[in-house]
């Protein structure tokens, strides 16, 4: 089953960050019970396993030195329950198949992960993926309702929410007290184990979400839908400043927002059709009409009007898709300047209050300069 050709290994030696570690063997397992003979076949071996879906995670967790597993293929079971709002995906099944799947029923996934079109459902839940609407959605973590996995002794178990299925890594008194006193009080973190998720709950569901597959390898989930929303508006604005946008950031977020991105300059300046400005926020609103839609919009506008160099506005699908193109350009410019120029992925994710935004990114900018190394901020 282990595939050790030198080829083969060199093929899953990297994942779309810049580590590069070649693995031991690879296997494509087709099924939960090739997982199972994997597992047990590893255990004994005393052999790491590193299970893979689509290899687009950028810090590192899709490459290893032991025995690589790849679930990108062999686990494409996919069912919507209408009624209920759930639909049931296997590993393999991707953010943008489950979506396919779900719209002709009105219903969807909402957060949104860049690497959508490919990224796997089991990959998905193993980074607790994100993506632009987290803003409104959250990440992946709570639109997760039941989990199939494999144990590192290949015992094969359903996780479900709400089942008081915490038992096998309960908490004691002072491990509660320890994570509520002392774990980052952030509105998303994907650093670690999800202590405090799992201890306000007690659902194992939270901590196997975001465990990179450390605490067993994901075979299937179980996701909670959403009903699309009727109506979408959203603008570009453009500003002078840091500090105006700064200001602006907490104002946009108060109107509830579906997704709000930021492009600095830094970036900007590599994408001939962006406008010329200093930093650009992208403002989406979802609604239940297209009265509060367009509302939301006019708002945003209205509020901002003395500190905006640039607006445009989108009141429709198709209109926003045009106005968001500029958030998928920049990895293509990048992508073609000079091999002098051409930045290496090493992609990093901060969290900070909002109303620091701009003294976060003017000190990226500074610690660049010091450096001599530029950055691409957004």
């Amino acid at each position: 089953m282990w595939n050790s050709d030198p080829r083969v290994r060199a093929a899953y030696a990297e994942g779309a960050g810049i580590y590069r570690i070649v693995p031991e063997a690879v296997a494509i397992p087709a099924g939960v019970d090739a997982v199972v003979a994997l597992v047990r076949d590893a255990a004994s071996a005393n052999k790491p396993l590193i299970p893979r879906g689509a290899g687009s995670g950028m810090p590192g967790g899709n490459v290893g030195s032991g025995l690589l597993l790849d679930l990108s293929s062999g686990f494409s079971e996919l069912t919507i329950d209408q009624e209920r709002r759930l639909a049931r995906a296997g590993a393999s099944v991707t953010w943008a198949q489950l979506n396919d799947a779900a719209r002709p029923y009105g219903l969807r996934l909402p957060p949104d992960p860049s690497s959508g079109l490919f990224a796997t459902s089991g990959g998905m839940v193993s980074t607790n993926a994100a993506g632009p609407r987290t803003v409104r959605y959250g990440s992946v973590r709570k639109w997760v309702e039941g989990l199939e996995v494999v144990e590192a002794d290949g015992t094969v178990r359903t996780v479900n929410r709400e089942t008081g299925s915490g038992t096998r890594f309960a908490l004691t008194g002072d491990q509660e007290r320890l994570i509520a006193d002392r774990f980052p009080k952030t509105r998303k973190s994907s650093s670690g184990y999800a202590l405090d998720r799992f201890a306000e709950s007690g659902d194992e569901v939270d901590l196997f979400v975001g465990a990179e597959g450390t605490l067993g390898i994901v075979t299937a989930v179980q996701w909670r839908l959403d009903p699309i929303p009727s109506d979408i508006a959203g603008a570009a604005l453009g500003f002078p400043d840091l500090e105006s946008m700064t200001a602006a950031v907490p104002y946009l977020a108060s109107l509830n927002p579906t997704a709000l991105e930021l492009l600095d300059s830094t970036l900007l300046q590599f994408v001939p059709e962006a406008p010329k400005v200093a930093c650009l926020l992208l403002v989406e609103f979802e609604r239940e009409s297209s009265a509060a839609a367009r509302g939301a919009v006019g708002d945003a506008a209205r509020g901002l009007k003395n500190s905006l160099t640039h607006v445009e506005t989108a009141i429709d699908r198709r209109g926003l898709g045009r106005l968001w193109t500029v958030r998928r350009l920049p990895s293509p410019a990048l992508a073609r300047l000079p091999p002098s120029q051409r930045p290496l992925q090493v992609t990093e994710a901060g969290c900070v209050p909002l109303h620091a935004l701009g003294d976060y990114v003017a000190g990226l900018r500074s610690a660049a300069e010091r450096a001599r190394i530029p950055v691409a901020i957004f």
